[in-house]
C-alpha cells in the first residue's frame, strides 16, 4: 500500500491508532471489572466515538506549526498532507465521525 504524505501528514494513522488502542484497553478493563452498561455493544460504540474525538483533538492541536522569532512564537503555514488532504481537514473528518459514532451508540442504547 502506498501512503501519500507531505511533512507531518504521515502521523495521521498514528493519531488514529494510538487513541483507539488506549480506549479499547480501557473499555475491556471496564467491561471485565465493572460490567453493567460497559458490557453492551452501545458502550463500545460510544468508546470508539470518544477515541475519534481524542484523535480529533490531537490532530487539530498538532496541525499548527510555530517557530520562535525574537523570542516570540509565530505561526507558520506548512503543508502537512495525508492523501492530498490537510491535517486540519482530517481532524474535522475525525470530529464528524466521532460525533456520529457517539450519537449512534446512544441511539442503540436507548432504542436498540
Amino acid at each position: 500500500m502506498i501512503l501519500i504524505f507531505n511533512n507531518r501528514g504521515i502521523l495521521i494513522p498514528v493519531f488514529l491508532i494510538v487513541p483507539f488502542f488506549g480506549i479499547t484497553i480501557l473499555y475491556s478493563f471496564l467491561k471485565e471489572n465493572v460490567g453493567g452498561f460497559f458490557a453492551t455493544d452501545a458502550a463500545f460504540q460510544i468508546a470508539l466515538g470518544i477515541g475519534l474525538i481524542i484523535s480529533f483533538l490531537w490532530t487539530y492541536l498538532t496541525s499548527y506549526d510555530f517557530i520562535k522569532v525574537n523570542g516570540e512564537k509565530e505561526k507558520i503555514e506548512m503543508n502537512n498532507y495525508f492523501f492530498y488532504m490537510s491535517n486540519r481537514l482530517w481532524s474535522y473528518i475525525m470530529l464528524g465521525a466521532g460525533i456520529l459514532t457517539i450519537i449512534g451508540g446512544i441511539m442503540e442504547f436507548f432504542y436498540g
